[in-house]
């Protein structure tokens, strides 16, 4: 018993150095608790006062109930399932032997744990048992420690399938080392129904100790901690930036990963024991792999639907994994690269094939003295070349969005929502001085979000006058925020966006036959998009066109955060007039 308290000292110290690590606390508790068993019981052998053996008796069993409990501690914590040793479960854990602590205390006043004590000398005369007539709490106390011994035990065995040699090693010897102080614990149990018996549990911790030594030493015990197979398959899936649904033979979510979860704006508790078409739409019984489309209020991401079903041992379906991957982004680049091969292909091509015909009308004509004719053809090789170094403006503005695409949202430095309408107003009507913006707006300088707006309301207004061939053009801006939204109205009076223009932008992509014209409507979607906002068109039923925005704002309170668009609105004044 002296071995053993000198080798539990030596793991304690060992384990508090590392006491960081997982498994460490538990594993030093149960050392230390296992030691003051063993110190215990050898300075109660030595005593012969019933008095003072009692009371050191009473000092002992605060290490033998501690150890079964610091035991699952242990191999809770090291096998992975933590959840277990919290506060909550560790409390729950902990009250009988707590209670039984305080009956060891205050025995004397119900007996429930011993019923009578004395004194038996040995036949040597060097050391006097006790004997006890144990209590219905002793036995309750003692079967439940066993329950926590197997309890440990058996996390351990099931860790330890399936898992690289060293780790069975550390198992096995943890177990086996384990085991000798419970066989110690029932020989004793069992000697003690035939009369006094020595308890040899404490001399036992000695080859538990050894085992622990061992397992530190030689198999890297906390060192290294195991992960239980079904424990890493429940975080992977957890952790996955994919949303990962598992369903039923009927179709009906069973369980769900948190990006699922949050993809789907729902609970786990919600969702579980729902049908999956009723979920998400464009899902079904049916449904196997490809491309389905998640609507989020009014908005949709899409994502590449995976598939599997999976079985039990005979072979027989008993659910299904869904796997969803977001590719909005992807098919956002597809879009991009889409447009943009037609622009080269077309616009571009159009454009500079009109530069070169009315190029050589233009020298055809000064050869032939006639001037007219000459400054008339260049003014169209003007436009043709203002139209070649607007379609670059625009392209350059998608390239701008797609890079701040890829920035953090959080760190973009936010601007005024009104200050970012009024430059966008001042910016077109610099460029159209003949035109008209009104901008008719009550939101104040702490309604805020990313500078993108400013280039989306930029088109817009644009797009309502280079298309509007009357005198004085006119675009009217209306904004109004309603909770964390703000609502924006951009309303033209001209003939109104061209149907075939919309087609391509609603259908999520263009192809040979089905495609825009321009650039300008595109950067808008692109935008809004980025913004992670909506935007919808309106034919009016006189002239003109209202596009309508919804766009996600935020308030920051402190002036600092919006000091340079407050300076740009210094700078470009209200943009009304004509």
């Amino acid at each position: 018993m002296i071995l053993s308290g000198i080798i539990s000292i030596g793991v304690t110290a060992y384990t508090w150095r590392h006491r960081k690590k997982p498994g460490a606390v538990g594993l030093g508790t149960l050392a230390a608790a296992s030691g003051l068993w063993s110190v215990g019981y050898l300075t109660e052998l030595l005593l012969s006062d019933l008095q003072l053996k009692l009371l050191v008796a009473n000092v002992q069993w605060i290490g033998v109930l501690v150890v079964p409990v610091a035991w699952f501690v242990f191999t809770f914590s090291y096998t992975g399932r933590d959840q277990y040793t919290t506060p909550g479960p560790l409390l729950l854990v902990s009250f009988l032997p707590m209670v039984t602590l305080i009956a060891v205390w205050t025995n004397p006043a119900h007996h429930f744990m011993w019923v009578t004590s004395e004194v038996v000398p040995t036949a040597t005369g060097v050391i006097t048992l006790m004997e006890h007539q144990w209590g219905t709490l002793y036995w309750v106390v003692l079967a439940y420690s066993y329950l926590l011994w197997l309890a440990g035990a058996l996390a351990l065995f099931q860790t330890m399938l399936g898992l690289p040699t060293i780790y069975r090693l550390q198992a096995i010897t943890l177990i086996v080392g384990t085991l000798m102080p419970v066989l110690g614990s029932l020989s004793t149990v069992l000697l003690e129904l035939y009369g006094v018996a020595l308890d040899v549990t404490p001399a036992t911790f000695t080859f538990a100790g050894l085992a622990y030594a061992i397992a530190l030493s030689r198999f890297d015990l906390l060192g290294s901690r195991p992960v239980p197979r079904s424990i890493a398959c429940e975080r992977v899936v957890k952790s996955m930036a994919d949303a990962v649904v598992v369903t039923d033979t009927k179709w009906r979510i069973i369980e769900l990963n948190q990006t699922a979860a949050d993809i789907l704006e729902r609970t786990s508790t919600d969702l579980k024991g729902r049908p999956i078409s009723s979920v998400i739409s464009g899902t079904a019984a049916e449904k196997s792999n490809g491309n389905v489309a998640v609507k989020l209020g009014e908005s949709q991401r899409d994502f590449e639907l995976r598939t599997s079903t999976f079985t039990d041992f005979h072979g027989r379906p008993i659910g299904n994994a869904l796997v969803f991957r977001d590719v909005t982004d992807r098919r956002r680049n597809v879009q991009q690269l889409e447009v943009m091969n037609r622009v080269l292909r077309h616009n571009l091509r159009t454009e500079a094939n009109m530069l070169f015909g009315y190029a050589d009308l233009v020298v055809e004509a000064l050869a032939n003295d006639s001037l007219e004719r000459a400054q008339r053809y260049s003014e169209t090789v003007r436009d043709r070349a203002f139209s070649l170094v607007t379609i670059s403006e625009k392209a350059r503005k998608i390239a701008a969005l797609q890079g701040n695409a890829t920035e953090d949202d959080e760190t973009a430095t936010p601007v005024s929502v009104g200050v970012q309408l009024k430059q966008a107003a001042s910016t077109v009507k610099d460029d159209h001085p003949g035109c008209v913006v009104v901008v008719e707006s009550d939101l104040d300088d702490h309604t805020v979000c990313s500078p993108t707006l400013e280039h989306v309301v930029q088109e817009l207004i644009e797009n309502g006058i280079v298309h509007n061939y009357s005198d004085t053009p006119t675009v009217q801006i209306e904004a109004f925020e309603s909770d964390d939204t703000v609502e924006i109205h951009v309303t033209d009076d001209g003939p109104g966006i061209n149907p075939n223009e919309l087609v391509a932008i609603r259908a999520h992509g263009e192809t040979p036959l089905q495609h825009g014209s321009g650039l300008g409507l595109w950067l808008v979607t692109w935008g809004v998009d980025q913004l992670d906002g909506e935007v919808s068109f309106k034919r009016n039923n006189g002239n003109g066109t209202t596009v309508s925005l919804q766009i996600p704002v935020r308030r920051v309170a402190d002036d600092s955060e919006t000091t340079g668009a407050q300076n740009g609105e210094t700078e470009h004044g209200h943009a009304e007039g004509g």
